[in-house]
């Protein structure tokens, strides 16, 4: 799921290049263009899942922040090295098209804020600008990080509850207060419940509620059906990212993208727990695409742009139809090759020198030892 997420991402942003140079088929195919988008769905109800199901038992300040720190390592060093890379095109660019570098300069200072901590910085949308584009979700996803931390340190044990009581609570609130401050408008910004959604398919999960496979299948059918749907029929403008970011469109998008794809998530997690569809759900090269998700999310970007260059530069452009392909492929197999070169060293490299794992084995040793009498207890020292 992972990898059909983000190769519709990558599908989509390849069609934007495609619609500068050329003509193709599919971009007139109903309301395809533009649909790849529902990629970002579909991570997010993933991303319910996955959180829910690897830190649902985490108790206490110590985990807490472990949790925390993991998922830093997680998303922002290779995020970081993304956006360094996404800024060197931009300067092959500036290059290409003979423009001064002090434009380049101005958007690399004005976003630089943003591209650090993710999160919005400023209360005007119009400043919201991460140099890696695609970073915008990412914002998203560690607001749900950031609750989950708090119902960690709470010691809070039935997490799907007060996560999804947390979310509408503040969701409530924020079509109540209309405000036009972006800040206020990203925390409560109703897209938090395709998060929400994902909680609730694994808590389903974890609490081995069987769900028959001819559920499970009409499940899985009834969400791609709606996807097909949607392509018929048209859905608006929750494709935009803006309007997701200013919460504008979110509604609309959680019940139009959203709930077919936590429909296909429920399908495919039921399908899989049964032993149906063994043959995909194990299959090495949907695996590889899988864990390689995140680096091809953000490095596809970056490589799409390196192309629109060289067309921009060399006038050399083939069939719209068959350049869609051709870039989608040409992106998947970079991105591949930075993860394995890249991000699975890096993420290896972090969690060997994890700052909380430390802590805690050496408390863990320390209580240890004084249980067995090797350490004895301090007497206190009156001066």
């Amino acid at each position: 799921m992972r990898a059909v997420a983000a190769l519709l991402v990558v599908y989509e942003h390849s069609m934007d290049v495609q619609m500068k140079f050329g003509k193709s088929w599919e971009q007139n195919i109903y309301h395809l263009k533009g649909f790849g988008c529902i990629g970002v769905d579909l991570f997010f109800v993933i991303s319910g899942f996955i959180i829910t199901y690897v830190a649902n038992r985490y108790r206490g300040i110590a985990q807490g922040f472990q949790f925390l720190e993991k998922r830093f390592y997680r998303i922002n060093p290779v995020y970081y090295i993304a956006t360094i890379l996404c800024l060197g095109v931009y300067l092959l660019q500036l290059n290409v098209n003979h423009t001064s570098i002090d434009s380049t300069f101005r958007k690399t200072m004005s976003s630089l804020l943003d591209s650090l901590l993710i999160f919005p910085t400023s209360g005007d949308i119009d400043f919201f600008v991460p140099l890696l584009i695609v970073g915008w979700t990412l914002s998203f996803e560690w607001l749900f990080y950031i609750f989950f931390f708090f119902l960690i340190l709470c010691n809070i044990k039935r997490k799907a509850i007060y996560l999804s009581s947390l979310i509408l609570l503040l969701i409530g609130t924020g079509q109540l207060l209309q405000s036009e401050d972006l800040r206020l408008q990203f925390i409560t910004n109703p897209i938090m419940l395709e998060f929400v959604l994902g909680v609730i398919i694994c808590q389903l999960y974890l609490n081995n509620i069987k769900i028959p496979s001819w559920m499970a299948a009409a499940g899985l059918a009834a969400g791609l059906i709606s996807y097909g749907l949607l392509i018929r029929f048209g859905y608006g403008n929750v494709w935009y990212y803006l309007d997701t970011i200013s919460g504008k469109a979110s509604l609309n998008k959680f019940l139009l993208w959203g709930l077919p794809s936590g429909c296909i998530v429920t399908g495919c997690v039921s399908l899989e727990k049964n032993g149906k569809l063994s043959w995909l759900f194990n299959n090495r090269w949907s695996l590889l695409l899988g864990d390689a998700s995140y680096s091809l999310y953000l490095i596809h970007y970056i490589v799409l742009n390196a192309l629109f260059t060289m067309y921009f530069k060399t006038k050399f452009f083939l069939n719209g139809d068959a350049m869609i392909w051709l870039q989608l492929i040409v992106a998947t197999i970079i991105s591949v090759v930075f993860y394995k070169l890249i991000e699975t060293p890096l993420l290896k490299l972090m969690h060997k020198h994890s700052i909380i794992d430390k802590l805690i084995t050496s408390n863990s040793k320390v209580e240890s030892a004084k249980k067995k009498g090797i350490i004895q207890q301090a007497e206190p020292v009156i001066s």
